[in-house]
């Protein structure tokens, strides 16, 4: 039942995704470096942030994933403390956890979300996003992540248009650390782009740009997704040394 249930939703979801363009974010908001912490974490620091979150984790389980966020959250340019804040949130750092819409992984990816990053990536070439966008992102992926990275699409048996291709995916990122923290960090990134060219007049500050990114990011409607984005920048206060307040959580 649960599996007819998993089929159900992605043949649904094939159909709603079957037309849509992903996000054509201006490349040199991409190329912008979103640290906003001034403090560079170690990997003691985060090791410490998750052993607090989830202590069912062993020590070399933790360290992983510490290392893995911390390395792969500077190649793409994204704050590693709210990146923290973020995994914190979507799975409490459980690798394989599944919700009851069927989001999987530490980052809580969806159908959704993956077709945006795969756009992001170049599966559909210049139809699914920018080519210097598709370019920057490769590079990224395959020069500062892991020179012997392999496209998810490649890793699974099915062909994009079949309705197993996002189950299949899921699978790919419950039990690849790595590429659930580049996925994550990709579609962040793609959503902080998307702000900073849409409120770019405006002069905000990277924390409201966060703020509204971590929005999208939830997907929802309503005050959901403002009670999401909070919890995320709370959690990363909460990883960071130091204290620091936001004007958008008083």
């Amino acid at each position: 039942m649960q599996r007819i249930l998993i089929l159900a939703i992605a043949i649904m979801s094939l159909s709603v995704l079957a037309d849509k363009k992903g996000y054509w974010v201006k490349p040199n908001s991409l190329a912008i470096n979103y640290s906003l912490y001034r403090l560079k974490p170690t990997v003691e620091q985060i090791n410490n942030h998750i052993k607090k979150v989830n202590p069912m984790l062993s020590s070399d389980e933790r360290v992983e994933l510490a290392s893995n966020i911390i390395r792969i959250t500077k190649c793409f340019g994204i704050d590693p403390w709210v990146f923290t804040g973020l995994v914190d949130k979507e799975s409490s750092f459980r690798a394989k956890v599944v919700s009851p819409t069927g989001a999987a992984g530490l980052t809580q990816f969806t159908s959704i979300a993956l077709k945006e990053v795969n756009d992001q990536l170049g599966l559909r070439g210049r139809e699914g996003a920018h080519y210097k966008n598709i370019q920057y992102l490769n590079d990224k992926v395959k020069y500062c992540v892991n020179e012997g990275w392999v496209e998810l699409w490649d890793r699974v048996s099915v062909e994009s248009d079949h309705p197993d291709f996002y189950v299949q995916l899921k699978e790919e990122l419950k039990n690849d650390i790595e590429a659930s923290i580049v996925y994550g960090s990709i579609l962040l990134k793609i959503y902080l782009s998307r702000i900073n060219d849409r409120e770019g007049d405006k002069n905000l500050k990277k924390s409201s740009i966060y703020f509204e990114a971590l929005k999208i990011y939830n997907g929802e409607e309503g005050d959901n997704k403002i009670i999401y984005a909070k919890d995320v920048m709370r959690n990363s206060i909460e990883a960071y040394p130091k204290d620091v307040q936001f004007s958008f959580l008083k």
